[in-house]
């Protein structure tokens, strides 16, 4: 298996994703629930990596070798949350039941009207966490992402919503343009999403201690948060037993990370972040979506990454 996540291609079609779409407009999300089921068998035969994936994941949380069922149901709740996005998209909030908690902090600063970072992963659904935001038109929630990364559903996805395509910052461009692109909107007033999970081969990242053994997270979104000054709020939007509990945590007024201790300080940021991250998957593990390689091996130097 392969620790550079960008290798993974799309394992669908472009005419089963629309049509998955349909489906889930059609058919009401309780019928599209059971088609996704052969949708997950699909999945779990013949994408042997992300099979595998989820087998170690899952092994690791509960310190049993998972089984065939467990890491169907671990697809199954990807493939919902994916499909789930319709609804949110097409202001279709009736088919999902929804509450959103607030953390001590978090309700005053994302009331208070500046601009600051959302901390997200590839963990739940950031949509359940954005889209209710846009409809209430209080804030504009826009994500930093890599377009080239699912392009196809995403896509799908931007036909659906206008706006979903006007509020992606592409990850994709030189990291100063980013940077520049991340503060206009953060001036403006902006929510700004940055997944801070997965760090690519080409970038900056920190060794943490995650889920019991060592993962690269990266280090950019701390960076760009302490460099910024942005308050930076940690959310979560989990599925659980049909309905989504979103909740938006402040995690810091202000990030600190010093010039002079850049990467031991940005690792410490990490690994504070981690370990919250940690408990929100031992509370909900199969929201947790990243069907790849995900470890370091033990051989593996755990040092900070340029």
């Amino acid at each position: 298996m392969t620790h550079e996540w960008r290798e993974q291609g799309e394992r669908s079609s472009l005419f089963m994703i629309r049509l998955l779409v349909r489906c889930a407009l059609v058919l009401g999300r309780p019928l599209t629930r059971i088609v996704l089921w052969p949708v997950a068998i699909y999945f779990w035969m013949t994408h042997a990596e992300a099979r595998n994936a989820s087998r170690d994941f899952l092994t690791r949380l509960t310190g049993r070798p998972a089984v065939a069922s467990q890491i169907l149901r671990h697809f199954h709740r990807f493939a919902t949350v994916s499909v789930d996005r319709v609804y949110l998209l097409r202001n279709r909030t009736g088919a999902l039941a929804m509450e959103t908690e607030y953390g001590p902090g978090a309700r005053e600063t994302l009331m208070s009207g500046r601009g600051c970072i959302l901390i997200v992963a590839h963990f739940g659904s950031f949509e359940a966490l954005r889209v209710p935001a846009l409809r209430r038109g209080a804030r504009t929630v826009r994500i930093v992402l890599d377009r080239a990364v699912g392009r196809m559903a995403t896509a799908v996805f931007e036909q659906l919503d206008r706006r979903l395509a006007a509020g992606i910052i592409d990850a994709a461009r030189p990291g100063f343009e980013v940077i520049l692109e991340v503060k206009r909107a953060l001036d403006g007033g902006d929510i700004v999403g940055i997944m801070a999970d997965r760090a690519r081969s080409d970038e900056r990242a920190v060794t943490v201690d995650f889920l019991g053994a060592r993962a690269h997270f990266p280090a950019g979104p701390w960076l760009i948060a302490a460099g910024l000054g942005a308050p930076v709020i940690l959310g979560f939007g989990v599925l659980q037993n049909g309905r989504y509990r979103c909740s938006l945590e402040l995690f810091a007024e202000r990030v600190s990370i010093p010039r002079t201790s850049r990467d031991s300080s940005a690792q410490l940021v990490a690994q504070k972040y981690a370990a919250r991250l940690e408990q929100a998957v031992l509370e909900a593990p199969y929201n947790w979506f990243n069907f790849y390689d995900y470890w370091l091996p033990d051989d593996a130097p755990g040092t900070a990454r340029n």
